[in-house]
Parts: structure tokens; sequence; C-alpha cells
């Protein structure tokens, strides 16, 4: 059954730990009124503010280099697992995955589309694996240390603070906590360009839903999307915008499938586009064939991930 696991698994936390919004701790007010500390909106974008017919215009500009975030990041995903054979319930086990991030970032450079050199330091980085009663912490090599990443020729360069190359297994870390590293923000792929009104209802193009929240693949399937700009409110000292939305992923692999029907809430900058805030529940259901003729494993849950992002 452990095997057959690991493949019902595998959508799921794909699509969680790579192309989404990266999943989030819990928040920790740093300003007045719980809120995230905003940081101070860059030059080019301090000229966009809601217009008199109540509308909105987000511009996105990327951090000036000296520019720090502190990130807090949780993600949590808890499954009951039932394995029937010819109709009779054989075998059952609640299964979960979870992961807790602080993380530290100074950019270093940018070339005006994309970062392209920053400095990261983890605070805090663990993982923990549920298999029935049993539950494992695993520290990440990366907790407490500090590193480089930069683009050279189209790759991405690891560096430990002082300059020096980093061990497989952190650079094996490093990379999947930094698989969007020198792409553009992902947020500005899906805001319309135009204002946008309280309520209005828009949907992203299928593209840049597949390239944030985990890739497109010929199995993989968005519907029931429906994107709402709910209004402004005021973070920090800073407005932003809050944004609702609710989505169906269907992922079809070999022998079964996974089906996530998420709703999710976002805060974003209206100067610069930089997120504040991200909390997201969905309910999991996922079924496949098991080893034997007759078998079927099925499986229900709850995904939670949060965000909260800092200026310092």
């Amino acid at each position: 059954m452990r095997s057959l696991l690991a493949i019902l698994w595998l959508p799921i936390l794909c699509w969680a730990c790579s192309g989404a919004p990266k999943p989030a701790a819990d928040p920790r007010p740093s300003d007045e009124g719980g809120a995230a500390r905003a940081p101070a909106a860059p030059a080019s974008a301090r000229a966009s503010v809601a217009s008199a017919d109540g509308k909105t215009a987000f511009r996105f500009a990327l951090p000036a280099p000296g520019s720090e975030r502190i990130d807090r990041e949780s993600f949590a995903l808890g499954i009951d697992v039932v394995l029937t054979e010819k109709g009779k319930r054989i075998a059952s086990e609640r299964n979960g995955e979870g992961k807790r991030m602080v993380r530290h970032t100074t950019v270093l450079a940018h070339d005006g589309r994309a970062i392209t050199k920053k400095k990261v330091r983890y605070e805090t980085l663990e993982r923990t694996v549920q298999k029935g009663e049993r539950e494992a912490r695993t520290p990440s090599p990366l907790t407490g240390k500090t590193y480089l990443v930069s683009l050279s020729n189209g790759k991405t360069v690891l560096e430990s603070e002082a300059g020096q190359p980093v061990s497989e297994v952190e650079a094996e870390a490093l990379l999947d906590d930094n698989k969007e590293f020198g792409k553009p923000p992902q947020f500005a792929t899906f805001v319309p360009k135009h204002a946008l009104s309280p309520g209005e209802k828009f949907t992203p193009p299928e593209a840049a839903l597949a390239e944030m929240f985990g890739g497109k693949s010929s199995g993989k399937s968005y519907g029931d999307v429906e994107f709402t700009f709910v209004g402004t409110e005021v973070r920090g000292g800073k407005p932003v915008g809050r944004f609702d939305f609710r989505m169906t992923i269907e992922d079809r692999h070999e022998g079964g499938s996974t089906v996530i029907q998420s709703k999710c809430t976002v805060l974003l900058l209206v100067d610069g586009g930089w997120p504040v805030e991200l909390t997201l529940a969905g309910d999991v259901k996922l079924d496949a064939r098991g080893q034997k003729p007759g078998q079927v494993v099925s499986g229900s849950g709850k995904l939670e991930m949060k965000l909260a992002a800092e200026y310092p």
C-alpha cells in the first residue's frame, strides 16, 4: 500500500510545493491591527491609486536592490486513505505532509524583468510526515544558514554567504525552494492590466494558472475558475487589494485521479504588486487502482496553506 500512496501523493505535492504561490506559516503581526508590514512603494509605482470612479489599477514593479522581505510560510495536508477489495474495506490509514518555514531575503540585483541575484537566510525550514500514528519531523540542511542565489548565462548559481560552493544536499534543497527564481512575478500574470472595480470577476488565462499552480500536463485541467477583486483596504499604512478565488484542479494520472477544490484569498500591494498575505484551503479527493485485481484505493482530506510577508 505504501508504494501506491507515494504515487497518489505526487500530484498533490507537485501542485502545492512547486507552482503554487509559496505555502506559508502562521502570520506574525508586525504592525498595528495585526497587519504584516508593507514595503515603501517603488518610485515608479507611487502614482497608482484608486481613481475617482472607485476603480483600482495595480502596477507591478520589481523591488530595488537592498530591499528586504521576510516570508513566514506553512503548509499542511492530511488525507484518510482506504483500501478496498471487491467492495470490502481491508485497510485504512491517516497520512499527512507538512512544512514550516521562515525565510529572510535581500534583493541584490534585477534585470528589469526578474530578480537575478539575492541573499537568502533560512531561519527555520522543517518538514513533517505522518503515517498512521507515527509522525516524523525533518529539519532542512538549510536551517540557520545564509546563501547567495544568482543567475549566470541562464543557469542558477548557488553559493554560501562567503561565495563558496554548496554541498549536493544543500543544492537540492535550495533548488527545490527557489523554483521560481529568475522568473517575472507570478501575480502579475493573472491580474488584469485595466483598472478593477470592487466585485469585478475575471478568469485568468489557463497558461497563467498552469504556471502558478504546478504546471500543465496532459491529464491536468482547471475548472470552476472564478477570481474576484473584492476591493482595497489598508495594511501597515499601505493600500492593498484583496482577491478571492475558487478553482478546481483535476490531475488524471495512470490508474487514478486527484481532485483539489480550493478557495483562496490574496492581498497584494496596489503600489508594486508585492504579496502581503495569502490563505488557501482545499478539499482533496483521490482514487487509484490497487496493486491487485479488484483493489481500489480512495482518499479524502484537507489542504491548508498560509503566507505572511513582512518588509522591514
